[in-house]
């Protein structure tokens, strides 16, 4: 009997799902039943550095049964504050996204730039 996955993608924002702890049990799920791991990244730098470090802890190499490796999702609409909160803004090139490697989560936040949003 041949039984279809009811879905193919698991989305979770990191930042709205319970963190890293719980995204990381998401994403062990996901590979357990072959389901593609594709983190919600849409707010923030800081939620962006989060889901980064995530899927850098995540296996290489997918287990056999996954068809696709988790991969991130790279919002490009417009977002002036997305980037304004961190001093050093992650981009990505030729495909690519650096893992900020800094502590924590890697980044370092621009309190000068959050201050530029703040409402008086």
């Amino acid at each position: 009997v041949f039984m279809r996955r009811a879905i193919d993608i698991v989305q979770p924002d990191t930042c709205a799902a319970g963190g890293l702890s719980e995204c990381k049990k998401i994403a062990d799920m996901a590979a357990a039943f072959g389901v593609r791991y594709v983190p919600h990244v849409w707010g923030t730098g800081i939620g962006l550095a989060a889901s980064l470090q995530l899927l850098a802890a995540l296996p290489d190499v997918p287990p056999r049964h996954t068809p696709r490796p988790p991969i991130l999702e790279f919002d490009r609409s417009e977002h002036p504050f997305r980037q304004a909160v961190l001093k050093t803004p992650i981009e990505h090139e030729n495909g690519h996204v650096a893992i900020p490697m800094g502590p924590g989560l890697g980044i370092e936040v621009d309190r000068d730039g959050i201050a530029r949003f703040r409402v008086a």
